[in-house]
């Protein structure tokens, strides 16, 4: 590999492939070693444990999607809005597949883990906090009530679809009356 790679994003990558195929208990130094190409002590010169791997694994998939969050545009239409920023949690292509099955994997690691869990649970505040923003913002009467709406929502759509991805035209279909219905709340 080359000199100007940056090897945490390959590193963390690589575990997030790997969970993927084989669930966190997959990861290792050696099997994130060899599915990056690089050598156990290049790893290990970056990430001293696999609970550091673990979590440069769970910051990449918390900027993916907040890079995608960021990148959507308000048109004028909140249920529009809030209909393509849920659809950009659900795993319709391979990308945000891979991600929703990691993010699963951390939250069921998560239930044993504790630092895992704060991560997930601060995550989760901040999602709801910056929805509850928007939601005020487009008038919603019960902003709170919205948004713990929309998220559950977008967590069991999510799931569903990991297990029975025919169903995503449909499931995505449903968004809008759902969430349209949520904000009248």
């Amino acid at each position: 590999m080359s000199a100007g790679v940056n090897k945490r994003d390959v590193f963390a990558a690589s575990v997030l492939d790997l969970i993927v195929r084989g669930g966190i208990q997959s990861v290792s130094i050696r099997t994130v070693a060899a599915n990056s190409g690089w050598s156990v002590g290049a790893l290990q010169k970056t990430f001293s444990n696999k609970d550091a791997l673990l979590r440069a694994a769970v910051d990449l998939v918390i900027s993916r999607a907040e890079a995608r969050m960021d990148a959507l545009t308000f048109s004028g239409d909140s249920v529009d809005y809030l209909v393509r920023l849920v659809e950009e949690t659900l795993p319709l292509d391979q990308q945000r597949t891979e991600e929703a099955i990691a993010w699963n994997a951390f939250a069921a690691e998560a239930i044993h883990t504790p630092w895992i869990a704060e991560i997930l649970i601060g995550q989760d505040q901040l999602v709801s906090d910056q929805l509850v923003e928007a939601l005020r913002s487009f008038g919603a009467a019960q902003p709170e009530a919205a948004a713990a709406g929309i998220i559950a929502v977008s967590d069991g759509l999510t799931l569903r679809l990991l297990y029975d991805p025919k169903r995503a035209a449909e499931f995505c279909t449903v968004l809008r009356p759902i969430i349209n219905h949520l904000l009248t709340i």
